[in-house]
């Protein structure tokens, strides 16, 4: 009797441990640089007004819908918006239909398409400070981009988490040392294991009033800080979007999500002489015309059915 007792208690000692070995989270697997610069490619997305420029991340799908996450600022002004895909697709946005979160620079907006484009894992555990982080996004061209001949060319840069706001900005509290340029708002931070961790938004700025001391005039100054980064950038940390994404309508249970704590880094990112094609726009008008060709297309196809309908009497 006291050897079944035994064997029992060893049994049910295995049975605790096996649970508790299944409802941990498994690590993840640190990624090299480029690999990690692969996956930011395909879930990064350029978001292209006639007034306004910025990024977004790609984090759902609901049949042919796809669900961007972006910056709310990024899409505030009402304009023709498009969303250009890795593949250089452009969609159409339904500005009457998107989603902005109470309280802060979060915003989802929806395209539809027949095609398969890959979900951003999202990394749920708290960020901490030296964590590395890399930055996805589409910067907008400046002067010496238009010289340079006016492609628009997507940016992936690495860095690390420098801090965190004592009292978060519309969200924003995660602080980092990637480079950022203006056009870049609302793309992925992502882990070294390439999950979402954060959405991009804000970038310090010169003060304009200590470039006012050393000669300029006010309103050069203020020109010249508003080009000027000190080169801290300021994120929301993707917990802010989990908390509120209820409030917008998101299905926290179809996201791709993972507990598991950011890994060591693995291969350092080292830029290219040259841009990949992959992220390269050659021309952002033929591209964005391409929707209301598509639309021009699918239209004629219709009317062509609708006629043979008609001979038939149906």
């Amino acid at each position: 009797m006291r050897n079944h007792y035994h064997l029992a208690a060893i049994l049910t000692g295995t049975a605790v441990v096996s649970a508790i070995v299944i409802t941990m989270p498994s690590a993840a697997r640190a990624l090299p640089g480029s690999q990690v610069n692969d996956i930011a490619r395909e879930v990064t997305v350029l978001i292209r007004g006639d007034q306004s420029h910025g990024s977004g991340v790609i984090i759902q799908k609901t049949g042919n819908t796809y669900y961007v996450l972006t910056a709310e600022h990024v899409v505030r002004q009402k304009d023709d918006f498009k969303i250009v895909t890795a593949d250089k697709q452009a969609y159409s946005i339904d500005y009457s239909k998107i989603k902005r979160f109470n309280g802060v620079d979060l915003a989802i907006v929806k395209f539809t398409s027949e095609k398969n484009y890959p979900l951003a894992k999202i990394g749920t555990a708290k960020p901490s400070e030296g964590q590395d982080v890399f930055v996805s996004g589409w910067p907008s061209n400046g002067a010496i981009g238009n010289a340079a001949g006016g492609e628009l060319i997507r940016q992936f840069t690495s860095g690390s988490i420098s801090g965190f706001l004592p009292r978060p900005l519309n969200g924003y509290s995660m602080i980092y040392t990637n480079v950022t340029r203006a056009g870049m708002s609302g793309c992925p931070v992502l882990d070294t294991a390439g999950r979402l961790v954060g959405v991009h938004g804000l970038g310090d700025k010169e003060d304009a009033r200590q470039l006012a001391q050393s000669g300029l005039t006010q309103e050069a100054a203020m020109g010249l800080a508003a080009k000027i980064k000190p080169g801290f950038n300021y994120a929301i940390p993707i917990s802010v979007f989990l908390q509120k994404a209820g409030s917008v309508g998101i299905d926290t249970d179809s996201l791709q999500i993972e507990k598991s704590p950011a890994p060591e880094a693995g291969a350092a990112y080292v830029a290219s002489s040259k841009p990949d094609p992959r992220d390269k726009i050659d021309n952002i008008q033929a591209t964005l015309k391409s929707v209301r060709d598509v639309r021009e297309t699918v239209d004629e196809t219709r009317r062509t059915v609708d006629s043979i309908r008609g001979l038939f009497g149906r």
